[in-house]
């Protein structure tokens, strides 16, 4: 995960309660496959990702939208 990436989340985790669970893309050949190209990538409760260039309106969109 990138830093700035890393750094809205750590920003957004006491706000919204956030389980923040980091797993390096390198860690296994599927994933590194899949997402090589698209680092950071998010993935939330759904199964829905963003990856690439994120920005904390879409980080805030998704996590509204796995609200239990």
């Amino acid at each position: 995960m990138c830093d700035k990436t890393h750094e809205m989340l750590n920003g957004l985790a006491g706000k919204y309660n956030l389980l923040i669970t980091k797993v390096h893309v390198d860690s296994s050949e599927e994933l590194y496959e899949l997402y090589r190209y698209d680092i950071p990538v998010l993935e939330f409760k759904d199964g829905s990702t963003l990856h690439g260039h994120i920005k904390k309106k879409d980080i805030i969109k998704k996590i509204q939208e796995n609200k239990e």
